[in-house]
C-alpha cells in the first residue's frame, strides 16, 4: 500500500459522493447527468490533444531517411528469402516426421 494518501482521498470523495446522494438526491443525479455530458467528453478532448501535442513534438524529433534500394540491397533480400523458405521447409520436414534427404529421421 505504496499510495495510502491517494486511497483515503478516494474513500473520502466517495463517502461524500454517496452522503450527497442521500442528503440531495435530485442534484446529486444532475451532477451526474452534467459530469457524462460534459465533464468526460471535455476530458476525453483535451487528453486527445495532449496525445497529439507529444505526437508531434516527437515527430520533430525524429530522423526519415529515404534512400531507393540498389541492387546489392536486392540480392541481400533475395537470399534471404531463400534462406528463409528453406528454414521453413527443413522445419516442416522436421515437424512432420519425414526423413531428411532419404535419412530416417
Amino acid at each position: 500500500m505504496d499510495k495510502w494518501a491517494k486511497y483515503i482521498a478516494a474513500a473520502a470523495v466517495a463517502g461524500a459522493v454517496m452522503g450527497a446522494a442521500y442528503y440531495y438526491p435530485a442534484q446529486t443525479f444532475i451532477a451526474f447527468v452534467m459530469g457524462w455530458m460534459f465533464l468526460i467528453p471535455a476530458t476525453f478532448i483535451v487528453y486527445l490533444v495532449y496525445g497529439m501535442w507529444v505526437y508531434s513534438r516527437d515527430l520533430r524529433r525524429t530522423i526519415i531517411v529515404k534512400m531507393k534500394p540498389s541492387e546489392a540491397i536486392r540480392t541481400l533480400a533475395r537470399k534471404e528469402a531463400a534462406i528463409k523458405k528453406e528454414k521453413e521447409i527443413l522445419y516442416e520436414e522436421l515437424k512432420g516426421g519425414r526423413s531428411l534427404h532419404g535419412f530416417i529421421a
